[in-house]
């Protein structure tokens, strides 16, 4: 089955790798939106890592915030339920329902030593009593920085200006909450906050061994908006570089490597990563790069062209573990060029499969809605082969198009 670049990936076997496509489609589900041709901002740089529930998150939707001192725990005996003894040590906020110096009971069995602190953070039910959220380890130190953290709906400028003095902090409450807020904020205000750290400090806690590798996409990211030629070159050969296992952050590495080199990045990465990919994908690699190159499409800072971004993307089209995620992506880039061979190889060995059949389905009925709202009459070339090609896709397969129509909402 030759590719657009005359690449042969293979038949798709019918366990073809489910735990690499159970990888793909939560890819998919990381870089779109329903319906696929949806194209906003993401609300968080999905890049730099998993997107976290935060320290002033939490203090923000609880009633009651408390900073406690474990005093005991008992499980479960017979009609008593587990509880946990905690005094209280500080309280935030005015008109607090509990004191400081007050003795708390938190429902449930929470392990502890005498006098070490946690987070309590809870709501008023009904009848006034609190029901508390999971106790959450604390210092003093990190007391400090929760409630002095900006509201989170504070502009992401004043909550980064104040995160990023805490990340990498000896503290490791502080350095983990400050790099999940980071992860949270939506990639353009990190470019901005980029040029608030600077290259220079980005370098060493890149090529220090106590960095955590969980936190290095975020630190490529921020580096390709900010760094230099040198930084360009040192992460080329990063890209470069051969990799048999998992590499953490590889995605962040090469969206920041792409804002560094722009298109002849684009090209290293392809010789890289696409021209050589694999049918299982074991490390994971063409993935990463995959969801990096999409990552450029909203936000990038503009060295990479669209039109280069669609072209590199095409022909993965065919893999056995990504192509569906390609095809979503094509559609939300409004990029029609594959109509007639997707057509052609419908049903086809690695075509024939149910997921990829409505892949191509619904990337067809994408192509229809792609009609411009003041000229509804007059559809433009790309819309009208689509109409045709789908109307032969349901008289072959009705059950599918239906099914694609469904999910993309359309009646």
């Amino acid at each position: 089955m030759p590719t657009r670049s005359g690449r042969v990936w293979g038949r798709r076997s019918a366990t073809a790798g489910f735990g690499h496509r159970l990888i793909g489609i939560c890819l998919a589900l990381g870089l779109l939106l329903v319906p696929w041709m949806a194209s906003r901002p993401a609300a968080a740089c999905e890049i730099c890592g998993q997107p976290t529930l935060t320290l002033a998150d939490r203090i923000a939707r609880s009633e009651v915030v408390v900073l406690g001192k474990w005093v005991s725990a008992k499980s479960d005996k017979q009609a008593k339920p587990a509880a946990s003894l905690f005094d209280v040590a500080e309280v935030r906020g005015e008109g607090a329902s509990v004191a400081k110096g007050d003795r708390l009971s938190v429902r449930g069995y929470h392990a502890g030593t005498p006098g070490a602190l946690r987070l309590l953070t809870g709501n008023l039910n009904d009848d006034q009593s609190i029901h508390w959220d999971e106790p959450l380890e604390m210092t003093e130190a990190g007391w400090r920085y929760a409630t002095e953290a900006p509201d989170p709906q504070s502009p992401w400028s004043d909550r980064l200006a104040y995160y990023l003095k805490f990340l990498e902090h000896g503290d490791v409450i502080l350095a983990n909450d400050a790099h999940a807020e980071v992860v949270n904020a939506p990639t353009m205000e990190i470019a901005n906050a980029a040029r608030l750290i600077g290259p220079e400090k980005l370098r060493g806690w890149l090529s220090s061994p106590k960095t955590p590798a969980i936190r290095r996409s975020a630190y490529w990211v921020l580096l390709g908006y900010c760094g230099t030629e040198a930084d360009e070159r040192q992460l080329e050969t990063l890209v470069r570089a051969e990799g048999k296992t998992l590499r953490l952050g590889l995605s962040g590495l090469i969206f920041g490597y792409l804002q560094l080199s722009g298109e002849r990045g684009l090209q290293v990465v392809n010789e890289r990563y696409f021209a050589t990919a694999t049918e299982t994908d074991e490390s994971g690699e063409t993935g990463d790069a995959i969801k990096a190159v999409s990552w450029c499409w909203n936000n990038g800072n503009g060295k990479v062209s669209r039109e280069d971004l669609r072209r590199a993307l095409r022909p993965l089209y065919t893999h056995p573990l990504h192509g569906v995620t390609v095809l979503q992506t094509l559609a939300r880039w409004k990029d029609w060029e594959l109509q007639d061979e997707l057509v052609s190889k419908y049903g086809t060995p690695g075509f024939n499969d149910s997921t990829m059949k409505k892949a191509i389905a619904k990337f067809l009925v994408s192509a229809t809605l792609d009609q411009p709202a003041d000229n509804p009459t007059n559809p433009p070339p790309h819309v009208i082969v689509a109409r045709k090609h789908l109307q032969q896709l349901r008289q072959r397969d009705p059950k599918v198009v239906a099914a694609a129509e469904r999910d993309l909402l359309v009646t």
